[in-house]
């Protein structure tokens, strides 16, 4: 859920940051949703979240198959 403008608001942030518990050095936000990741997530998805790079793979296979 965002507000419109591709971020979470402030209140889902902070939900996701106490849910997760615990905040690394190299926690780094992703830059087209907002959650929090650590550093391992980061570096594995090239920055962005699981959700965010599945559905940006699902966006690619569909132009390549029309």
């Amino acid at each position: 859920m965002n507000d419109g403008d591709g971020m979470l608001t402030m209140e889902l942030q902070a939900g996701l940051i106490a849910s997760n518990a615990t905040m690394y050095n190299g926690s780094s936000p992703c830059p087209t949703c907002g959650i929090v990741m650590n550093p391992v997530e980061f570096l594995s998805n090239r920055g962005h979240c699981l959700s965010c790079t599945t559905a940006k793979n699902v966006k690619r296979v569909k132009e390549k198959m029309s």
